[in-house]
């Protein structure tokens, strides 16, 4: 039950992201989103060729990568909405380090690379009431 909860987790959390950022949609924040993706993406496989996290006994979560571009940008226009996905990123952590998918190294380090994302984003503060 839990690996399926693990596997559970990213498509809800895209789908909770979609439902609230709906009515802010825009052509902008639609290719932020997918720049930001690609750039994961695109770092995940350049971490694959010179094995950063591997020299470390560690791994790239390209899962936490994906989680974080849709926290980062839920943070930019529905701010309580994007408090309440970055804390859930904690228990999903320890849900990985439970299965041994993942170490809390492999987690932080790679949230701590995605931070750069969040400034993609637009903000869109007055509209969105901090809701």
């Amino acid at each position: 039950m839990l690996p399926i909860i693990a596997d559970l987790y990213t498509p809800l959390l895209a789908i909770c992201c979609a439902l609230l950022i709906k009515p802010y949609w825009t052509q902008k924040r639609a290719l932020c989103f997918v720049f930001a993706l690609l750039l994961v993406t695109l770092f995940a496989r350049i971490e694959v060729f010179f094995g950063w996290w591997s020299s470390m006994n560690a791994n790239f979560s390209s899962h936490t990568a994906v989680v974080m571009v849709l926290v980062l940008g839920l943070l930019r226009v529905r701010l309580k909405a994007g408090l309440m996905a970055w804390l859930s990123i904690f228990p999903y952590a320890f849900l990985m380090t439970l299965l041994d998918y993942h170490s809390w190294f492999d987690v932080f380090s790679t949230m701590l690379v995605c931070l750069p994302c969040y400034c993609l984003f637009p903000r869109l503060y007055p509209q969105s009431n901090f809701s």
